[in-house]
């Protein structure tokens, strides 16, 4: 049956949807307005249409019968397959509950202990007046967990079940009205397909469902598509999906949930036999032919079948197959033949030979980082993980963020693991290398979406997180007020713009004289500052800045769009000023944001809804590895030159750089040793606590060794009357002040400034990792620990330096890394680096330790920046850049500082601010001075090493 009205979530606060929503849909039983609930069927029939046209269910089903299609990432030869939804018709309804009580399918009891455990907090996440939508409720034995606490908890709760069959799902709803008189409950009868599409975005908050790990039915490009759309037509800002995700585990006990003892299962995927026989025999008849196929019993003989699975323990998948006990074939009914051959090409019956497999279904199972991955992929933000005593099985909280900026990547990985990627570029390394124009590369120039993204992050801090009446706030002396940066960014946007296009600067163009530099003068000596713009006696208005923004937003959309579309030749030096535009826009959201957080924060207004995790008291799985270094290791760009590219083309696949990337240099780097992860909150807390104590001693005061990070949210005294000891501290972010000593930001690295990162080492007895240390360390993990995924056979041992094994590996492949030493991206980092506001706070370093014949897990790149022992010094032969000349020469420390103690210091990798253009840039060397409190940058301990 068709259904014809569309259903606006949200709507609706009252206990049921007005009765005249339902008054152009469904049948009589589904207008019953005695029904203690709402019933929408937006089924369409699988008869045919009034046209005579065969029903798309019908279709699917003869294109997968006649069409042999691989499974991703399979080396499996391709099959035959039936769709997987006509598993789910009465019976196979029945025989899947009938499945969640057997002792062998742990999936559901899983789900059920999370549920039980986590309620609190789950309900505390879906506040009143909340539309609850839940995606495929079958037989609601463990959404009842839910709508109870909700019932009890929440008011004005309007709870919305879609699945695809309408008795259970009436007998479903009606079971639960009788239990919860407080919540409004709808019952919406369709596939996604088909119901999806009526459901629209309102001002109600909603927390989508999407339970018993049914993702991991959906291939990872599928699942991707199906919760982009959700996200993109359902969730507004701050809206929640909780997904339930399977994990990874002992391959027995995944088998053994999928071959159950008594057999149910086997029933359950042989019922689709019988369910296709109907629905193609209802069609056929339809049509006028009474005719039955030759087998007498539909297009399949059922009995010809067994039920088989497979599972793949590198991709974590189990697949269902019905195979063939003997020689067999699809017969179709005469009636639909000659559609059939418009379809296949070919009206003949499908041999099926004895052995020969049908594809129907999978079920993925998921690493520790895939819901990480998965996030990011859909741009989601991943807020929290519930899961039970086994740890067999998570249920995972995402919320659709206000803004960010997300990496646009055309590769979607087979398995959501954060190494699935990475291990993909590294089987075809040398191809992967050589190809510039590679779709893991980003464009030269960015697209209009990436700008798009770009400034809604921007416009979030500015207009958001600020109040207007905050923006001439200066928060940080060595700054100026927040109006100045956002008149800034459209001025020093338009300056170039104006380059690009040898066009006049756009009106007023006074303000491209007030705003085009900002100041950084010396900590020490705050008189000692670089050349910078007029400060007008009274600031313009924030509506003729923001009016000017706009204009020249238009003019950068424009030119954009322009190069785009037309696809056509422009000069290097216009496209380097269009992205200096961006760069340098990305870069002042980080500026502006470590602003921000130096506010009192209750001047802040939360950009997000965020969920700290507790304070586990786990430590983190930090080990050194070693390096045995190379005489030769390139440091910079060896491709971008402004000045020789000047007006000449831009090349395709071009990457630009800042004019401290250039020109590249090789140095030499003697063994050493690093730790895999950098310093948390709580261990520099203990390190304060040792200091105070007197128990130890370190360089500098330690009022000069709190971080500006923090914030004290108590003084009470410790037993030796010394208020640090006993004093609680909160991480400074825009979302919150979560305690160190009570949640998870224990385990997040530590912002300090590069002498506090210093006095911690000189501390420990060790020291902070030269910028040549730091990058040759990153890039050699990277690509070793991707290479390895595709080289099992090749055991790393922890007394093996890291360089070492990454030559074992690229031997096995007969490749070389050297190109990889001098590409510009990093296209081998793991993809769940949290870079590009995945969070609006730092993450914590893992807390698993691996097995002992595995690299050990590092993290290099994500929630903040890490601090080098290596001074700001331009690379040998240095030419300042002729478009902005002061950009890295103004900061230089004078010749004669080398060797000796220097203001500025590199930093390198990415915050969780850091947009992925500069944070995966393996090249790009950002700066900051010595004794500067306020930046997101952390630090990690290095040792030199004999080996």
């Amino acid at each position: 049956m068709t259904a014809t009205a569309e259903i606006d979530i949200g709507t609706s606060v009252e206990p049921l949807l007005p009765s005249t929503a339902l008054d152009t849909v469904g049948t009589d039983l589904e207008r019953n307005s005695s029904l203690p609930y709402q019933f929408i069927d937006y089924r369409v029939s699988s008869l045919a249409d009034s046209t005579g046209n065969m029903p798309p269910i019908v279709r699917q089903i003869v294109e997968g019968l006649t069409t042999l299609r691989a499974l991703p990432g399979n080396s499996a030869k391709a099959t035959r397959s039936l769709p997987t939804v006509l598993l789910y018709d009465d019976a196979g309804l029945d025989y899947f509950d009938r499945i969640t009580y057997l002792p062998e399918y742990y999936l559901t009891a899983c789900e059920i202990e999370i549920l039980q455990t986590h309620i609190e907090a789950i309900v505390a996440e879906i506040p009143d007046g909340s539309d609850v939508i839940e995606l495929g409720c079958g037989s609601l034995r463990k959404t009842e967990l839910l709508l109870d606490a909700l019932d009890k908890r929440r008011t004005a709760i309007t709870y919305y079940a879609i699945d695809v069959m309408p008795q259970p799902l009436h007998e479903s709803m009606a079971k639960l009205a009788a239990q919860f008189a407080n919540v409004s409950l709808c019952a919406l009868c369709g596939t996604y397909d088909e119901v999806l599409p009526r459901l629209t975005k309102s001002e109600r908050p909603k927390t989508v469902l999407w339970l018993g790990s049914s993702i991991g039915n959906y291939h990872s490009p599928d699942a991707v598509e199906f919760l982009k759309k959700i996200s993109q037509s359902v969730l507004a800002a701050n809206d929640a999906l909780i997904i339930g995700m399977d994990k990874q585990k002992q391959t027995s006990i995944i088998m053994d949930a999928y071959h159950d003892s008594q057999g149910v299962t086997a029933e359950f995927e042989l019922n689709i036999l019988a369910h296709t026989n109907r629905l193609v025999g209802e069609y056929a008849a339809q049509q006028g032919d009474a005719t039955l196929p030759a087998s007498a019993t539909g297009i399949f003989d059922t009995s010809a079948f067994r039920y088989v699975g497979v599972y793949d323990e590198q991709i974590g998948r189990h697949d269902a197959y019905l195979e063939a006990r003997v020689d067999t074939e699809v017969s179709w009914p005469h009636s639909i033949v000659a559609e059939v051959k418009e379809i296949c090409g070919s009206d003949s019956n499908v041999a099926v030979r004895r052995g020969e497999r049908i594809y129907i279904e999978s079920a993925y199972k998921y690493s520790d980082s895939a819901a990480e991955v998965l996030a990011q992929t859909i741009g989601l933000t991943f807020s929290a993980e519930r899961t039970e005593s086994r740890d067999y099985y998570t249920l995972n909280l995402f919320r659709k963020p206000q803004a960010a900026m997300p990496l646009v990547s055309q590769t979607i990985p087979v398995s959501f693991d954060k190494w699935s990627i990475p291990a993909h570029r590294a089987s075809t390394l040398r191809n992967t290398l050589s190809n510039s124009s590679a779709p893991e590369q980003f464009p030269t120039i960015p697209s209009v979406d990436e700008w798009t993204d770009l400034w809604a992050v921007w416009d979030t801090l500015t207009l958001h997180v600020l109040a207007r009446k905050r923006l001439l706030v200066r928060p940080i002396d060595l700054r100026h007020p927040f109006i100045f940066y956002l008149g800034h960014i459209p001025a020093f946007a338009d300056i170039h713009m104006a380059a690009a296009e040898s066009a006049p600067l756009s009106e007023p163009a006074v303000f491209a004289q007030w705003f085009e530099r900002g100041i950084d003068p010396n900590m020490e000596d705050p008189t000692i500052c670089h050349n910078h713009s007029e400060v007008p006696d009274e600031w313009p208005s924030v509506d003729k800045i923001t009016a000017y923004r706009d204009r020249v937003r238009r003019r950068i959309t424009a030119w954009v769009d322009g190069y785009y579309a037309a696809n056509s030749a422009v000069s290097a030096d216009a496209a380097r000023h269009v992205w200096m535009a961006f760069e340098h826009e990305a870069m002042h959201i980080e500026t502006l944001l470590y602003m921000v957080l130096q506010m009192d924060p209750a001047d802040i207004r939360s950009p997000a809804i965020s969920t700290f995790g507790p304070n586990s008291s786990a430590q983190p799985a930090r080990s050194w590895i070693s390096y045995s270094g190379s005489p030769v290791a390139v440091l910079g760009l060896t491709a971008d030159s402004e000045t020789a590219l000047g007006a000449a083309a831009l090349p395709t696949g071009h990457v630009f750089g800042w004019d401290n990337e250039s020109p590249s240099m090789s140095v030499a780097i003697k063994p050493f040793r690093i730790h895999t992860q950098p310093i948390t909150n709580s261990e520099y807390l203990g390190f304060l606590k040792a200091i105070s104590s007197g128990s130890a001693r370190a360089d500098g005061e330690l009022d000069d060794l709190i971080p500006q990070s923090w914030i004290a949210l108590s003084s009470s005294q410790g037993p030796t009357g010394n208020k640090l000891l006993g004093a609680d501290y909160g991480v400074r972010t825009a979302v919150g002040i979560p305690s160190i000593s009570k949640t998870e930001a224990a385990l997040w690295p530590v912002c300090v400034s590069q002498a506090q990162a210093e006095a911690y080492a000189s501390w420990g007895g060790k020291r902070l990792p030269t910028e040549a240390e730091w990058t040759y360390a990153t890039r050699s993990y990277h690509l070793a620990r991707a290479l390895s995924a595709n080289t099992p056979n090749l055991a790393y041992t922890s007394a093996m330096p890291v360089d070492k094994y990454l030559g074992e590996l690229l031997a096995a492949q007969d490749a070389s890394g050297d190109a990889h030493a001098c590409q510009p991206y990093d296209i081998f980092a793991p993809t769940n680096a949290n870079i590009g506001l995945s969070h609006w706070h730092p993450t914590p370093v893992p807390t698993t330790p691996t097995s002992p014949d595995c690299l050990p897990e590092a993290s290099f790149i994500g929630s903040a920046w890490e601090w080098t022992s290596t001074p700001f010094h331009p690379f040998d032969g240095f030419k300042p850049s002729p478009m902005y000349p002061g950009y890295s020469a103004d900061f230089f420390d004078p010749p004669e500082t080398h060797g000796s103690d220097s203001a500025h210091y590199i930093v390198k990798g990415g915050s969780y601010i850091t947009h992925p253009r500069i944070a995966l840039r393996q090249t790009f060397r950002n700066w900051y001075q010595r004794g500067y409190p306020y930046v997101l940058a952390t630090f990690r301990l290095c040792e030199d090493a004999s080996l």
